[in-house]
């Protein structure tokens, strides 16, 4: 009976090695995102200046929505991400929404009667100022997917979040990932994802599939750390060799912070000559640019505005092939004032001859980002809209979605840290760091495995001793009772 007891006791210890062995594979949760662009107004046999304002105003606000399945049976809605807020909430299908923010047309609220899983929480919402809305903290289960083809989805029971029944805003339901650590009265989405061991960390990336288009969010590790996740030609270099990080200038005590890269040089390459011909920016003592997604645009400081038209708009301004409209916008409750160039697209070819590609020199990455003709225009009808607008007095650069399409950046919310993996970066003495730090999931298996081995060579040796002292036993009974039986009672029991 002992021998039976060990042995099962040695299969759990196994078991559970084992399985520890495979939750120590480091996977990222995937969230498919796409842009969805406001109805743009229709067009007339003229354009006038309010249609091209409109058409301005919806390729400069780059509304990305994540796809969130909720509730039993799952109801598909689309959830704002914002990278530059800390809130998370989504809002009932009957909730109260302000005149000026009318309610969307579309899955972009959540029914709560229509799921048999949904429950109430002793927690209540309040006001927050970032996204104004008043909520209430409830469970219901979301269906998450992640990087990993053999744990591809997972369903999480009970997940909380705060359901809005009134709204003050065009957010009628957001996603944030600033990341907000001092507050106690709600999480956010990094902190209920963390809950429910679903990520280790609060890193995350945009993989733009289609320029200024759609996509995945990725959160919970930098490529190096999950090899579920594709290499492609884009990504190639998602090596740690490769990789470098710095320090962003966010602010975590402002509510409207934002992440910021701190460039070295901002200069044009001039195209019309055979040799390489830098373009200094002058004056450009600014060379903070503020990075989000969220903006289908270029927002090039008020210095460069006049190069860029010196060095390449002016004859086409000039000979009324472009024009240069503005419009305002309000934003973060401030009205801002943007100029913006839209041209004759029959134009086209002989622009991107013209064209001064401008460069933006980063030290620590050693690498120069590039904003080419082809990254920076929008066809529409008979007509491109240049996504590169100036702001009428911000000396800073904002990159939007043009930049985020072309270059993969990596940002670690709670350290503030932004990451890039160069091809001119090649960190040859960081390979023993990986092997000691990186590594040590790979050790882990190892210690697993030969505990395992262990374990299984203990329980085969005390199998044996007490299977080996049973049969001892046995026999010397035996033997005790074939010597001290009478003859007699022996025949009798044959």
């Amino acid at each position: 009976m002992k021998f039976q007891v060990n042995f099962i006791f040695i299969i759990i210890v196994i078991i559970s090695n084992i399985k520890l062995i495979f939750s120590d594979e480091n996977y990222s949760i995937i969230f498919p995102f796409t842009t969805i662009e406001k109805k743009e107004p229709e067009l007339t046999t003229h354009y006038n200046m309010t249609i091209t304002n409109e058409v301005m105003k919806n390729i400069f606000l780059n509304e990305i929505f994540i796809n969130f399945e909720i509730g039993s049976p799952p109801q598909k809605i689309y959830l704002r991400v914002s990278v530059n807020s800390d809130n998370f909430f989504i809002s009932k299908e009957d909730a109260i929404f302000e005149k000026k923010y009318p309610k969307k047309e579309g899955n972009y609220y959540y029914d709560q009667t229509k799921s048999s899983t949904f429950k109430n929480t002793e927690k209540k919402g309040d006001i927050y100022f970032s996204h104004v809305h008043t909520s209430e903290y409830v469970m219901d289960d979301i269906i998450f997917y992640t990087t990993n083809e053999k744990k591809n989805k997972i369903n999480i029971k009970e997940f909380q979040f705060f359901l809005a029944n009134k709204v003050n805003g065009p957010n009628h339901g957001i996603v944030g990932l600033k990341n907000y650590p001092y507050s106690e009265k709600r999480d956010d989405f990094f902190s209920s994802l963390k809950k429910f061991n679903l990520i280790k960390n609060k890193k995350w990336f945009l993989d733009f599939e289609n320029p200024n288009k759609n996509g995945n969010l990725i959160i919970g590790n930098y490529p190096h750390f999950d090899n579920n996740i594709l290499k492609s030609s884009k990504n190639k270099f998602f090596d740690l060799n490769h990789f470098e990080k710095v320090y962003s200038v966010v602010n975590i005590e402002k509510w409207d912070s934002t992440w910021n890269l701190n460039f070295n040089k901002i200069y044009m390459r001039n195209a019309s000559t055979s040799n390489i011909e830098e373009i200094i920016i002058p004056n450009e003592n600014f060379k903070s640019v503020t990075l989000n997604p969220n903006f289908g645009v270029i927002v090039g400081s008020h210095n460069f505005k006049n190069l860029f038209e010196t060095s390449f708009l002016n004859k086409y301004l000039n000979n009324k092939i472009c024009y240069q409209p503005v419009f305002t916008l309000n934003r973060n409750y401030d009205q801002y004032t943007y100029y913006y160039y839209y041209c004759n697209a029959s134009y086209i070819e002989q622009m991107k001859k013209d064209f001064n590609p401008i460069l933006f020199e980063h030290k620590e990455f050693k690498f120069n980002f590039s904003l080419e003709f082809d990254d920076l225009y929008f066809k529409k009808n008979k007509y491109i809209y240049l996504r590169i607008i100036f702001d009428e007095f911000s000396p800073n650069w904002i990159f939007g979605s043009p930049f985020f399409s072309k270059y993969n950046l990596f940002f670690d919310s709670e350290s503030k840290e932004i990451g890039f993996y160069s091809p001119n970066i090649n960190h040859h003495i960081l390979e023993e760091n990986y092997n000691k730090n990186v590594g040590k999931s790979v050790s882990n298996i190892l210690l697993h495995i030969l505990l395992c081995i262990i374990l299984i060579i203990v329980g085969i040796f005390l199998g044996k001793k007490i299977y080996g002292l049973k049969r001892k036993l046995r026999a010397n009974e035996l033997e005790e009772k074939f010597e001290y039986k009478p003859a007699e009672k022996q025949l009798e029991n044959y």
